[in-house]
């Protein structure tokens, strides 16, 4: 390719946009597209004959060498019509007219391949892709944002990314792009990385068949007028038959899509294919057949790893404009591949992401300054006034008052890029100039250098953030909430557009109002027919009790950072104002229940849109969070502790509901489940669960069945009618960074985000346990399923049973107002897994599951938590290798591992006597990687020292403490529980004190029963000295039980001792 200074040759330099769009400036030099309209008239009559067929646009694109720069290039095609987007040509017309091929090799190079041309025309927003084969792309992120800062393409595909569940998605983030991969999870190496840039409007692609593919990973592009199908594969070398016949299938059936264009990339592996001809060893004929005949053009005809040409493009409907290799990815042996497509790219103006917003400062806050003017201020009036609105008026003004005065504003600019000082982006646009203008090449390693340099003054501001936070007096909650707000800071939590009834909108103020729409759907528009409630309560209660005491155990446990609602009135204000603010709010609450009202302000609330999956676009991905105001949260709280005191002595909640009561938890639940499902299978009977799925629940809830259920409780005026109150005439406002909705109305549920709420909606849902006369019910909340036992002889009658029951439940949720989402419900089977039953609910076929996601713990049919571990293990992994990579000081990542990390895996530790030696070896195998890093080149290498050395015990023996525990709690009564643990009370032999605190063994027969819970540890609690047993307290008991941990009696040795340093003796 010629000089762009040669007499003669019409030529002008391509430029690429840049990714930050505030290093651009005012250079238009800069401009991101090729002025075409400057080009057309450049050219004379003399330079274009009238009879001269079309001015085409030769576009190679993203130079990257010394001696070669992308030109846009006028030239004459006398020849026959290009492929251009949109029109498909035959096989025959593409091979015959085959144009020459840009490429960033030195002049000696032969060029050979494609040079493709287009149709000048005004438009110049082309699709751009670049297609890298990273190995490994965890530590080249510097030199992949540097490349994407000086090209800025539409789409980056990258293959062999290497990256496994312990990478965040976090670290990999770049601004500006949004990030979609696929990790390979049975070994390591592999995978593909797509980063999209958020101009266009992109999401994931699910197929059956493409899914199949190995490493891949499928996209829908939005252009401007069409659909378009991307796709990344990584082929990895001597990939067996059976997988090539299923890449083949991929592309029969991406061909057959209903997509106007269609582009798969990749690395394939594939260098004795000559892709001129066509041809290749007998072994790729079914993959060459299928690209034939499904119309697929290669269209990278250069090496891209030594000789071989591995990175593949192929295109469907489409025909490059410019497809250029550059050099090779920094410590790859792969070269780049750029690629432009003569696709108008659907592009929108990103809105900034800098967000400017206001707060108050609560760390220069002056709170004895804010505790004198509230004791001091004027509240003659208030205490005078038997009006509610007027006290709480000027309770607000005065509190509003004293925090303008004690605690300063600041304005603060919210951004997810990383800050860079002007020096620095100044001398990243000389780079970027000087790297397109004068093919410079090493101006790139200059850019590395720059980046590396702001990150590097990134690290020193987050080592001195740690050091902060580790000398300040509550570090811990220091440092956890320092990850949040790195873990924060790393996403992207703005929503930029939305797609409604096929339309996206992206201004902020439609996506308010749509998010708000959608949410207020959830719920009833009408009140379910009104029956009579039998009461069911032998006592009643009107009022509830406020005192001090009470208003200050409530402030107590708020929690210091949370939202303020629509009053703007911070949480930390009530823990930090002293003694005085209880007064003033026991004067406001004994003014709202005598009166019966609750207050017209508090009735409005804030509602955050939060991602739960899927594409970020879709309105049914975002659930609502509800953010009340403080002050109602502390009423509510002192409300809720004796509403629940009444309950619970009057025995009104049904005892399998586990929760949102005190003494009950998911833990609770589920010892009670397993309890019982190892029970019957130690009986030798098959265990049949039914699982039910309420559709959204807490918002359906009618309000005039609510208050009849409430007075067959025993709740009547004035605490009925406050709830009453609680409940009617509410507003919610959705609330997107500083941009709000319309109020709209609530007209049914329980007010979610609410502290009386869920306590409200387990007294409504309370007697749906009574369709089910046969089966045994466990309720946490809304979560219902129902256990069956049968013999294989009676499974015919049982079906009969649970199919008269399904009707049962279906027929109460229709009288109560409610409905099940049968596309969530389910049955699964213990004992046998091809079992059948013809099961329906609701005329709909009940789902059979062969496993399930149950509270938290996700087990099989076969009873098996291998799954669990793995996605625990996965989970903890992630965050932990985002901590290791993200903090410094080797105390604040012990810290956070501590706090944050190993809660993850000691969640229901109970089931871990269940478990299997491998997963209880891979869960221990994360505290032993983390030790092994922490401690880097220390020689000791044994496991056991390193805790020791870093403060920190085995997981199996904080399991075995925790158990132990759990197990006391049982015992005395301390924790719910329905199962029956009993101790001896009759006395055998001479120590009368001892047998008396042992635990009665329940006799069994399989090994699943002997393993569970409460016999293990059963065994485990009768060989604990008899001071131990004998503790009354639990703090006693607590101390008593560590020097016991370290006994030889405790143990009966069932695992190999090459195991028994990392998981101690004890298959826990």
């Amino acid at each position: 390719m010629g000089s762009p200074n040669v007499e003669g040759d019409n030529s002008t330099i391509l430029r690429p946009p840049s990714i930050y769009s505030d290093l651009m400036g005012s250079d238009t030099s800069l401009s991101p597209s090729i002025t075409v309209s400057r080009l057309k008239s450049s050219l004379t009559e003399h330079d274009h004959p009238p009879n001269a067929p079309p001015i085409h646009l030769t576009h190679p694109i993203l130079p990257n060498t010394r001696e070669h720069t992308s030109f846009a290039k006028i030239t004459y095609d006398h020849l026959s019509p290009v492929n251009y987007a949109g029109i498909k040509l035959n096989k025959q017309e593409r091979r015959a007219n085959t144009p020459t091929f840009s490429s960033s090799h030195s002049k000696s190079d032969k060029p050979q391949g494609l040079q493709h041309t287009i149709l000048l025309d005004k438009h110049s927003s082309f699709l751009t892709l670049m297609l890298i084969n990273a190995r490994s792309i965890q530590n080249k992120m510097t030199q992949l944002r540097a490349l994407l800062f000086l090209h800025n393409p539409s789409l980056v595909l990258i293959t062999e990314s290497w990256l496994s569940s312990d990478i965040t998605d976090t670290y990999l983030q770049i601004d500006t792009y949004e990030l979609f991969r696929c990790d390979r999870v049975t070994k390591k190496g592999g995978g593909c990385l797509i980063y999209a840039s958020k101009n266009m409007r992109t999401e994931i692609f699910s197929d059956h068949i493409l899914s199949k593919v190995p490493d891949s990973m499928w996209l829908t592009v939005h252009s401007l007028e069409c659909k378009i199908l991307i796709g990344c594969i990584y082929r990895a070398p001597n990939t067996p038959s059976l997988t090539d016949t299923i890449i083949s299938e991929s592309f029969a059936k991406a061909a057959s899509l209903d997509f106007a264009y269609k582009i798969v990339c990749g690395d394939f592996n594939l260098p004795t294919i000559n892709w001129k001809t066509h041809s290749g060893p007998p072994c790729y004929e079914g993959i060459l057949r299928s690209l034939d005949i499904h119309g697929w053009q290669q269209h990278v005809n250069l090496p891209t790893r030594n000789h071989n040409i591995l990175d593949l493009i192929f295109c469907h409907n489409v025909t490059p404009a410019s497809m250029v290799v550059g050099e090779k990815f920094h410590n790859s042996d792969h070269k780049i591949v750029f690629c432009t497509l003569p696709i108008l790219a659907k592009r929108k103006k990103l809105k900034t992401l800098n967000t400017c917003f206001q707060y108050r400062d609560y760390t220069n806050a002056d709170w004895s300054n804010f505790r004198f003017l509230i004791k001091h201020s004027d509240w003659n009036t208030f205490f005078t006034s038997d009006n509610l609105l007027e006290t709480l008026e000027i309770f607000n003004t005065t509190t509003k008052s004293a925090l303008d005065t004690t605690i300063p504003s600041k304005i603060a600019f919210k951004t997810i890029a990383p800050y860079i000082n002007q020096k620095a982006k100044s001398k990243l646009r000389k780079l970027r100039k000087t790297y397109f203008t004068s093919k410079d090449f090493s101006a790139l390693h200059q850019v590395y250098s720059v980046l590396e340099g702001v990150q590097s003054h990134h690290n020193k501001n987050k080592q001195t953030e740690e050091r902060t936070a580790l000398t300040a007096a509550s570090k811990v909650q220091n440092l956890c909430r320092l990850l949040e707000k790195r873990m924060r800071k790393n996403k992207d939590h703005n929503i930029h557009s939305l797609l409604h009834d096929g339309v996206t909108y992206y201004d902020p103020t439609v996506i308010c109002e749509l998010l708000s729409e959608w949410f207020s759907q959830n719920g009833n528009t009408s009140n379910a027919p009104d029956f009579n409630i039998k009461c069911i309560s032998k006592s009643y209660i009107s009022t509830i009790n406020f005192d001090i005491r009470s208003i200050h155990t409530a402030i107590k446990t708020l929690k210091p950072n949370a939202s303020s609602g629509v009053d703007d009135i911070p949480s930390i204000l009530y823990k930090m104002s002293g003694p005085d603010i209880h007064t003033l709010l026991l004067k406001i609450y004994t003014l709202s229940l005598e009166a019966g009202t609750y207050p017209e302000a508090w009735k409005v609330t804030y509602v955050l849109p939060k991602h739960k999956s899927g594409p970020r676009n879709l309105v049914g991905n975002y659930r609502p969070i509800n953010i009340t105001p403080v002050i109602s949260r502390i009423m509510e709280k002192v409300i809720q502790s004796q509403l629940s005191d009444h309950l619970l002595k009057e025995e009104l909640i049904d005892p399998t509901q586990h929760g949102f009561i005190r003494t009950r938890s998911c833990s609770t639940c589920l010892i009670d489940f397993f309890n019982e499902v190892t029970r019957i299978r130690d009986q030798k009977k098959l265990v049949i669960i039914l699982y039910f799925d309420i559709k959204k629940a807490f918002d359906k809830v009618p309000h005039n069945l609510l208050i009849n259920r409430l007075q067959s409780v025993g709740i009547i005026n004035p605490l009925l009618q406050w709830i009453k109150s609680f409940l009617t005439n509410r507003y919610q406002i959705t609330k997107l960074n500083s941009t709000t909705s319309t109020p709209r109305p609530i007209t049914s549920g329980v007010v979610q985000g609410s502290v009386l709420g869920p306590l409200l909606f387990i007294i409504y849902i309370n007697n749906i346990c009574k369709c089910f006369t046969t089966g045994k019910t466990y309720l946490y909340a809304d979560d219902l399923k129902v256990i069956y036992k049968t013999d294989v002889g009676d499974v015919r009658s049982t079906m009969q049973t649970i199919q008269h029951e399904l009707n049962n439940v279906d027929d109460w949720c229709k009288r109560w107002g409610l409905e099940l989402n049968t596309e969530k419900c389910g049955w699964l089977c213990i004992g046998n897994t091809s079992l059948k039953l013809k099961l329906a609910l609701n005329k709909n076929p009940l789902l059979r599951l062969t496993s399930v996601t149950d509270l938290g713990v996700h087990y099989s049919d076969s009873l098996k938590f291998s799954e669990h571990i793995s996605t625990k293990a996965s989970q903890t992994r992630r965050l932990l290798g985002f901590i290791l990579r993200n903090f410094f000081q080797k105390e604040t990542k012990i810290i956070l591992y501590k706090t944050c990390v190993r809660p993850i895996v000691e969640y229901c530790s109970f089931l871990f006597s269940n478990l299997r030696l491998s997963d209880i070896l891979k869960v221990e195998g994360i505290q032993r990687d983390f030790t092994r890093k922490i401690l880097k080149n220390d020689q000791l290498t044994d496991y056991k020292s390193r805790c020791h050395i870093l403060g920190l015990e085995p997981l199996w023996k904080r399991r075995l403490r925790s158990n132990l525990i759990l197990y006391f709690k049982l015992l005395k009564n301390l924790t719910y529980s329905t199962c029956n643990i009993a101790l001896y009370q009759d006395s055998h032999g001479y120590n009368l004190r001892d047998k008396v605190s042992t635990v009665k063994i329940e006799k069994h027969r399989s090994k699943t029963r002997e393993n569970f819970f409460l016999i293990k540890y059963a065994l485990i609690w009768n060989s604990l000295p008899s001071e131990v047993r004998m503790a009354d307290k639990l703090h006693t008991f607590t101390r008593l039980i560590n020097q016991p941990l370290t006994s030889i009696d405790l143990v009966q040795t069932n695992t190999s001792t090459s195991h028994t340093d990392i998981i101690g003796s004890l298959h826990i």
